[in-house]
């Protein structure tokens, strides 16, 4: 298989004879990927086992991709080198949240973190596992160098949260370059109290307002079950 005709989503932009556009602004197509220019990547998953989005999403979707040959790449938060006393993080996910002693807490252990993946996820031994400090997966870490040394182009991405990390390291990718496809129920990310919504296909604002922001300027979404149909 040398290419995966993918069909992806997006909002704005006009219909045509390869674009289906929808009345809520909404476009679909096939996207054409070249299968070795294309990297499923696992971001910020390492959340154990019996969770939802890992097992019914994350989970068929990275055999689909495995079962075709496409290469895989994980990314996880390790802290154990930067989180300082004088970090602003200790203030933002800290004092700011009513941990007054956050901020004199003692640095942490400096042995690198140890992943938590559900065995339905877990990397193989030949996929690589990048730690990361920051939101993005692409703030001073590797991952860009070895995308590169692959002749990546096209970025297959799950994982944690739609509002965070994996909406970070998306943005990062197209940054770099990157085509950005994200599957969008294979992630996730808590509503506010007062965001909640269920009306909306999403459950709530702040889901519906950061998946729209994504499909119309950092790139296209998928599915689960699309991308591994794609795959067969």
């Amino acid at each position: 298989m040398a290419n995966l005709k993918v069909p992806v989503r997006w909002w704005g932009g006009a219909g045509n004879d390869k674009v289906v556009r929808r009345e809520d602004g909404h476009c679909y197509a096939e996207l054409e990927l070249e299968l070795a220019r294309t990297v499923f990547m696992v971001v910020d998953s390492d959340c154990g086992q019996g969770n939802v989005y890992v097992e019914e999403g994350i989970a068929p979707a990275l055999a689909a991709a495995r079962a075709v040959g496409m290469q895989v790449v994980y990314i996880h938060n390790d802290f154990s080198l930067s989180d300082e006393p004088g970090s602003i993080k200790r203030e933002i996910h800290g004092t700011r949240w009513g941990n007054e002693g956050e901020a004199d807490r003692s640095p942490p252990a400096r042995t690198p973190a140890v992943p938590n993946y559900s065995p339905s996820i877990a990397p193989l031994p030949h996929e690589p596992d990048f730690p990361k400090r920051e939101w993005s997966g692409f703030h001073e870490t590797h991952v860009d160098y070895h995308l590169r040394c692959y002749d990546i182009k096209n970025i297959v991405a799950v994982g944690f949260s739609q509002r965070s990390c994996l909406y970070q390291t998306l943005n990062g990718a197209v940054e770099h370059n990157y085509r950005a496809i994200m599957l969008r129920d294979c992630t996730h990310s808590s509503e506010y109290p007062d965001t909640v919504d269920e009306r909306l296909p999403e459950g709530g604002w702040l889901r519906t307002v950061m998946l729209r922001n994504f499909e119309h300027v950092v790139g296209y979404t998928s599915t689960s079950a699309e991308f591994t149909a794609a795959c067969q």
